[in-house]
């Protein structure tokens, strides 16, 4: 009876120990993949960058109003401003809609690791986040 519980106990000391590691594997490195995975992913440069962009032509639209307003007497309406972008508000909403409704597709390459040892997923930790042809369309 007595070699019986100190086999079982082994064992619970041996998962325990795992998961004591698998912890803090994820609390170092793994929270740091998962953030490079969506920093790194193509969807989310490509909406951060289209929300950049109309926040600065907004800006510049914000900043012609301002001076036509200043110096209204010389041009008729701010359309005519050099510069002036009429749609670069609906841009921008456009924009902000994109970067709400942004799934990160590489996100989805690990979703398949839950029930992996953590050797697995370690290993897959290394490999490179985006290849090539996840790039192509």
């Amino acid at each position: 009876m007595l070699t019986r519980c100190d086999g079982e106990m082994v064992e619970l000391y041996a998962q325990v120990s795992e998961l004591m590691l698998t912890k803090q594997w994820f609390l170092t490195d793994g929270i740091a993949w998962v953030v490079k995975l969506v920093h790194q992913s193509p969807e989310l440069e490509k909406v951060v960058a289209d929300l950049v962009n109309c926040v600065n032509v907004v800006g510049v639209n914000e900043g012609i109003k301002r001076g036509f307003k200043a110096a209204h007497d010389s041009v008729r309406s701010v359309e005519e401003v050099p510069g002036y972008d009429v749609g670069a508000q609906d841009a921008l909403n456009a924009a902000i809609k994109d970067f709400d409704d942004l799934h990160i597709s590489v996100l989805g390459k690990f979703a398949d690791l839950v029930d992996k040892p953590l050797s697995v997923i370690q290993q897959r930790s290394k490999l490179p986040i985006v290849k090539e042809e996840d790039n192509e369309v």
